[in-house]
């Protein structure tokens, strides 16, 4: 099966971390930002001189202090040498359309150290942005939230003196403590290899899952990888929820046209319910 392209990649990084910052990203402006909002504005017009970019996160928010501005935040997996540029061209169609104040972030969620400017310095401007580095942050941030979107970010974050073995397991026990086994429950740990791969550690969370986690005790089988990694590729093109959904469901057909499992066991180890399983084996005959 080829792998996923460097472009492809980013598309999966993209769309499983917006998925997640939308369910967290509250807490997330308040704690990694220190932004306290009181009342906030979702800004939905595109941006039409931004070559057809849409702004990852644009909101008019009021914060505690009874200050009005435009908060706009960019999710960054890899360096991009025109940053600094695209985030001024934001900030000058933003103030010319709204006039208001602009605050600006990037939050960088790659592997390398982020090495893009942040300021413009010339004689008749002067221009800037925040750039947070994820990977900075202390990851029992993340571990300390009761919200597994934002608990899986932890894998992001600084592990300090940890060793990553220790974090996953930090971070599959409370995720064990917080959702129930079912197929949210596969998606979160599938977006937590998805993840991992950002850090190129996504073989040895598998280890590392496949020993502490009464969901992942079967992740190694070639039958469920196979199923799982063709969900997750269609997630590039469909959305990473309904391909992981597409891919749980070829782990049921693998297992149905290639193993001697029964159905119940079938629905034990791909942790489903048994009426899943049976409806499609008569969905597709077998």
């Amino acid at each position: 099966m080829p792998k996923p392209n460097h472009k492809q990649e980013a598309n999966i990084y993209d769309k499983v971390f917006k998925e997640n910052i939308d369910a967290v990203i509250d807490n997330f402006i308040r704690k990694i930002l220190k932004i306290e909002i009181v009342q906030s504005e979702k800004i939905i017009a595109k941006l039409q001189r931004t070559r057809e970019r849409e702004a990852d996160y644009l909101e008019k928010v009021i914060d505690k202090n009874g200050q009005e501005f435009i908060l706009h935040i960019e999710y960054q997996t890899h360096n991009e040498p025109n940053m600094v540029h695209r985030m001024l061209d934001y900030c000058s169609l933003l103030l010319r359309k709204y006039k208001l104040p602009v605050e600006q972030y990037v939050i960088f969620l790659g592997d390398e150290k982020p090495t893009m400017l942040t300021k413009l310095g010339y004689r008749n401007i002067q221009f800037n942005y925040h750039l947070i580095n994820i990977k900075q942050i202390d990851y029992q941030t993340f571990i300390d939230s009761d919200v597994p979107e934002e608990i899986l970010l932890a894998i992001l974050g600084n592990f300090k003196k940890q060793s990553l073995k220790t974090v996953v397991k930090d971070i599959v026990n409370k995720l064990d403590k917080t959702v129930d086994l079912s197929l949210e429950s596969e998606k979160l740990f599938q977006q937590l290899l998805v993840f991992g791969r950002l850090r190129n550690l996504q073989e040895k969370i598998q280890e590392i899952m496949n020993s502490v986690s009464k969901y992942i005790d079967i992740k190694e089988d070639f039958l469920y990888k196979q199923g799982l990694e063709e969900g997750v590729e269609k997630g590039v093109e469909k959305g990473i929820e309904q391909g992981i959904e597409q891919g749980v469901e070829k782990v049921v057909v693998n297992f149905l046209m290639k193993s001697d499992l029964s159905v119940e066991q079938i629905a034990d180890f791909a942790g489903v319910s048994l009426t899943y399983v049976i409806a499609i084996k008569q969905k597709h005959s077998l």
